[in-house]
């Protein structure tokens, strides 16, 4: 139960002033205008003390100053009509209209999709809301989620940057930034609770290329996909990744009503950027996923629907999708176990960072342009929305170039418990196309007789070849 303000009461210049806690551990002074002596001041020090007590209670010190602020400069009938408001407010008999929210109320309402259903032109479903959510209760409400938003300015918004930890990354702390200036930017649209932005264009820092990431060789590759010891399911999953250039949840989420094994082609209409494409799958990618399919479905595993492509193949998670925990520690960790030593790969220093699994999507990006693809080839498959994503990566593709590295072998023969099942299944593929294959109607040419040099139709000029005879 919170404690009861007590407060105090002191005179300045022939005026009485009571001075008490609002809110969280905030003391204010209010201007007793009726009290003309301490014992009068006491008295109305009592009222708002009650007053303030009553609206922390029922949770509402966020209108507690202006009501207090009320009760200090008003007697008689209007002292009583402000406290039996308080009294309605506190049974919940009264709810106040057009009351603004605060930084963490409209932060929750925007986290929840709250938002979004209210206001869809408006406001877009966040997938990375989770994370969001994780990061404003982290770094942004215990410095101003009680802050009101119409009261909420850059000085708010610079405390929070100035108490975020030293050890923080530069985009993460950009991340912070962005958070902040989107609320208050709900605030002003579609919520309407301010006209004007309360924080300058530039406050958001401008994104930083941060540390030197990494990206495997080909031969790197078929070390970790020919490796038996690696779950086969993360193999596969490894090797897709490296092939196509998918975002790593986007895989994850991938249906096998999503993808055509018979034209070839995936179709993706639910990714981050919200914007649907479809691709043609590498040959490789398409065998290996048909004999994947027929491995699952051997094991008494659903491969059709909405069934997820990506499953663990046995075990107590047998034909469950893939789990999200920890994927950059075991990816490294089944690098390690593949014989995967290049020291870049796993250092942590000051200008780099360990390998993760979404720099699976760097492999891809890489190898795709130093083998001439273009950018709008690897657009297609990766999602970028512009040219600056996809220039980071042309420096690590000279250099691929210069060493000569190819693109990554074919899915079904880097990965060996997949190959035995594909070469059987090409040899009844190319058996049916001969079956098909319209056959000539020409009649043979009747042969003809090759005379030997002994019969004398060689001059002593001629070669030795055997000549025919003229018709």
């Amino acid at each position: 139960m919170p404690r009861v303000a007590t407060g105090n009461v002191y005179e300045r210049r022939g005026k009485w002033f009571a001075r008490l806690t609002i809110g969280a551990k905030k003391r204010q002074s209010f201007m007793l205008e009726t009290c003309k002596d301490e014992e009068s001041a006491m008295a109305r020090l009592a009222i708002l003390a009650d007053l303030a007590a009553k609206l922390r209670k029922c949770g509402r010190d966020d209108i507690a100053p202006d009501i207090i602020k009320r009760a200090a400069v008003r007697d008689g009938k209007a002292l009583d009509e402000v406290r039996k408001a308080v009294d309605m407010i506190a049974s919940g008999q009264v709810v106040q209209k057009n009351l603004t929210p605060t930084i963490e109320q409209i932060g929750k309402r925007w986290t929840s999709g709250e938002l979004a259903d209210l206001h869809p032109d408006r406001v877009k479903r966040r997938r990375s809301a989770k994370t969001n959510r994780y990061v404003l209760d982290k770094y942004v409400y215990p410095m101003v989620g009680d802050v009101a938003i119409h009261k909420f300015t850059l000085d708010h918004a610079e405390a929070v940057m100035r108490s975020l930890p030293a050890r923080l990354a530069p985009n993460s702390r950009r991340s912070v930034a962005q958070l902040m200036y989107r609320i208050c930017s709900l605030a002003v649209l579609p919520l309407r609770h301010i006209a004007v932005h309360p924080l300058p264009r530039g406050f958001v820092p401008r994104y930083q290329a941060g540390k030197a990431k990494g990206w495997l060789y080909p031969d790197e590759d078929a070390m970790l996909l020919g490796c038996t010891q690696v779950p086969l399911e993360w193999r596969l999953f490894y090797g897709f990744l490296h092939r196509e250039g998918m975002r790593r949840s986007e895989a994850l989420h991938t249906r096998w009503s999503d993808i055509d094994l018979d034209l070839g082609v995936i179709v993706l209409d639910v990714n981050k950027t919200d914007e649907p494409r479809a691709w043609a799958l590498s040959p490789g990618v398409v065998a290996a996923l048909r004999a994947w399919r027929e491995h699952c479905a051997a094991r008494g595993v659903r491969v059709s629907g909405d069934a997820p492509v990506f499953v663990y193949d046995e075990g107590s998670q047998k034909g469950q999708r893939l789990t999200t925990s920890d994927t950059a520690g075991r990816f490294r960790g089944h690098l390690e176990l593949a014989g995967v030593r290049r020291p870049e790969l796993f250092a942590r220093t000051e200008t780099r960072m360990r390998i993760r699994l979404h720099d699976t999507r760097a492999t891809f990006v890489t190898l795709a342009l130093a083998n001439g693809r273009t950018e709008a080839w690897v657009q297609d498959r990766t999602g970028h929305k512009s040219s600056d994503m996809i220039n980071r990566y042309r420096r690590a593709a000279r250099t691929a170039a210069e060493l000569g590295l190819k693109e990554c072998r074919p899915l079904h023969e880097a990965i060996p418990e997949l190959a035995p099942r594909m070469g059987a299944e090409q040899a009844r593929t190319k058996e049916r196309a001969a079956e098909r294959a319209p056959r000539s109607r020409r009649r043979p040419s009747p042969s003809v007789a090759i005379q030997p040099r002994s019969a004398g139709l060689a001059t002593p000029g001629q070669k030795d070849q055997n000549c025919s005879p003229r018709r």
